[in-house]
């Protein structure tokens, strides 16, 4: 039986709950200006940050890109870490064993084999994304109005009326592969938001970039700046406060320990967060519970090819007709001037639905029907791809359904001395996101020991 004499307590300024993008970035900001230690369930650091590495190549096998500006890419550059550039390449789009760049509408809609029906079901939910993307940025009345309704109906609005199987493909493939859920789950701004922008703006693609070494050679610095201030294997209990500060129960190397501390910042999944902020009020318990989360399953293969291949210049391949969604083109960083290096790294996704199906089957089998799939649309890689490298992702990306975002305000106040991180608690939520909420939380704590 474990007394209180047994519980290995101790004092800090600052304890945090999670070592991922948030928790991490939280961490380092207050790492020179507070005494913080940084309490992590799992064996690594980085949440759904993961990379694995091969010679010259690397597969992201969780967040696949760094994005946009801000904390994240200050971050990146301030390491120096490497970035590999994107700016030069493209999507493209596979229909019907047709593969074209989306860069180009009319190939887009002449070159994809389409009927007449689908080409009509694909103009439609064209034209309804492309209505709302110039009040997706501004802050104008009517902006907020047109956001406002977006926010209260379904993505699978977009498919209203439209009778093409293959429209309805692409619309669910779009929800899968950049949110990891159906178009029926979440309401329509956040998906209209995610491939909007994109499709009407390609310019923005630059904002893609991807550190060279892969997003876990951020993570690994950050943490490693840490040193023994990072707790691996320590699943926090519970946080509560207590005077003006707070009391944090976990389990770590030594068995049972307790951290008073000033300030907590908790930057955990919301139903982690849940289950261990016990006096949590109504509305914040509210707002966690409206919050639901993408899955995806993953698969990543190093290929030996040689000499030029036709997904050279893609970072990214839309297969909505395929076992899986997207397939994310790793080398493509790496591809610029110059001759082409042999090998390359693939990494090929399935979200919502197409996840679902697939938890449940062996590696072998995931491997298997993904790699029959890449083979259908490049045969070049027959015989040149590598063992699969499986992940099943059960909870990353935060989405809403319609109506239920407005409990996010909440979210990003403080519960006192605890302080709440997380890439629910922005616009977009993305890994870009999570860092910043990680720095906005570290600084509105730091004020907050100085009043």
């Amino acid at each position: 039986m474990t007394t209180e004499q047994d519980v290995h307590e101790e004092t800090r300024d600052v304890v945090v709950i999670g070592a991922g993008m948030a928790g991490l970035m939280a961490a380092t900001t207050l790492r020179d200006e507070a005494d913080v230690v940084v309490l992590e369930a799992s064996g690594r650091s980085g949440g759904r940050v993961e990379t694995v590495q091969q010679g010259d190549y690397w597969i992201n096998l969780g967040t696949q890109f760094t994005e946009g500006t801000g904390p994240l890419i200050d971050a990146l550059h301030h390491h120096g870490i490497e970035m590999g550039s994107l700016a030069d390449k493209s999507v493209a789009l596979v229909l019907n064993g047709k593969s074209v760049d989306t860069a180009n509408p009319l190939a887009l809609m002449f070159r994809t084999r389409m009927s007449f029906l689908d080409r009509l079901g694909m103009a439609m939910v064209a034209a309804r994304i492309f209505a709302a993307v110039p009040f997706l940025e501004s802050n104008s009345g009517i902006a907020k109005r047109v956001r406002a309704r977006l926010d209260e109906r379904l993505a699978a609005d977009l498919l209203r009326g439209v009778r093409s199987r293959l429209a309805q493909d692409m619309v669910r493939s779009w929800s899968g592969q950049w949110m990891g859920c159906e178009p029926g789950e979440t309401a329509a701004t956040q998906l209209v938001t995610s491939i909007g922008l994109a499709l009407a703006d390609p310019a923005k693609v630059p904002n893609f970039a991807l550190p060279v070494g892969g997003n876990q050679t951020l993570t690994d610095i950050l943490a490693a700046d840490l040193g023994d201030r990072l707790r691996l294997k320590s699943p926090v209990e519970s946080v509560e406060g207590s005077g003006d500060g707070v009391v944090v129960n976990y389990t770590g190397s030594h068995g049972p320990g307790r951290v008073h501390a000033k300030r907590a910042i908790v930057a955990v999944p919301s139903d982690v967060a849940v289950r261990i902020l016990p006096g949590l009020p109504q509305a914040y318990r509210n707002g966690f519970d409206d919050i639901r989360y993408g899955r995806y399953v993953i698969a990543g293969f190093f290929t030996d090819e040689a000499g030029p291949q036709p997904w050279d210049d893609y970072f990214a391949v839309s297969t909505p007709q395929l076992s899986f969604q997207a397939m994310f083109n790793h080398a493509a960083a790496l591809r610029g001037d110059g001759p082409r290096k042999p090998g390359g790294a693939l990494a090929c996704f399935a979200g919502g639905a197409a996840a679902d199906s697939m938890f449940e089957l062996s590696d072998d089998e995931i491997v298997a029907r993904f790699s029959r799939d890449l083979l259908s649309i490049y045969p070049q890689l027959e015989g040149k791809l590598g063992e699969g490298i499986v992940r099943r992702h059960r909870r990353v990306v935060p989405f809403w359904a319609p109506g239920r975002r407005d409990s996010l305000p909440t979210l990003r106040k403080p519960l006192g001395p605890v302080h709440l991180a997380g890439d629910y608690q922005l616009d977009m939520p993305s890994l870009a996101d999570a860092a910043t909420s990680g720095e906005n939380a570290a600084k509105a704590v730091l004020a907050s020991l100085k009043r």
